[in-house]
């Protein structure tokens, strides 16, 4: 996982130095698929998106975490598996935004979220706690893609629904 994440910085961070001048307006038809991982946790996360309006666009997001803490016999560990409908509003229009590197958005929805939870320390003792529930969970987060070329873009957002804070690469089709 380190080594994915380190050359995914470093394509990155090439792709940035070598930037191409793109279009940040999201219209109506256009397909949008991101690719990211938790900043502050171990995880991942996919969002498709489809322009139903300029500005507008609906689809479908998940993502997963799996961290574990361990000191010594105590162990915790979690998985949090959440997927959903995606509505996304993008500002640069309501903004008055000229710079057409960057994209504002905000994203709602309501996720169906899968959650377990261990605790190795009461193991050694003889307890084995385990639980697993779920639920809905809502999404809101907030965040902007900077465009790199005209299909590809860097982005970063933060808010509730898998990592707090997440970042990765869009393509546009």
């Amino acid at each position: 996982m380190k080594k994915l994440f380190l050359s995914s910085l470093l394509a990155l961070t090439a792709m940035v130095c070598f930037q191409i001048n793109a279009n940040a307006q999201f219209s109506k038809g256009d397909k949008l698929v991101r690719i990211g991982v938790g900043i502050f946790s171990i995880g991942a996360n996919v969002s498709a998106e489809y322009g139903i309006m300029d500005d507008l666009g609906i689809g479908l997001y998940g993502s997963y975490e799996r961290p574990t803490i361990g000191f010594g016999a105590f162990n915790y560990g979690y998985s949090d598996f959440q997927i959903g409908p995606r509505a996304t509003y993008h500002l640069n229009n309501v903004l008055n935004m000229k710079d057409e590197k960057f994209d504002l958005y905000v994203s709602g929805g309501l996720l169906l979220r899968s959650y377990g939870y261990s605790d190795e320390y009461w193991r050694a003792y003889g307890y084995n706690f385990k639980t697993r529930y779920t639920s809905v969970n809502l999404l809101a987060r907030v965040g902007a893609n900077m465009n790199i070329s005209n299909n590809l873009s860097a982005f970063a957002d933060l808010g509730s629904g898998g990592s707090w804070v997440q970042a990765g690469i869009s393509f546009k089709f």
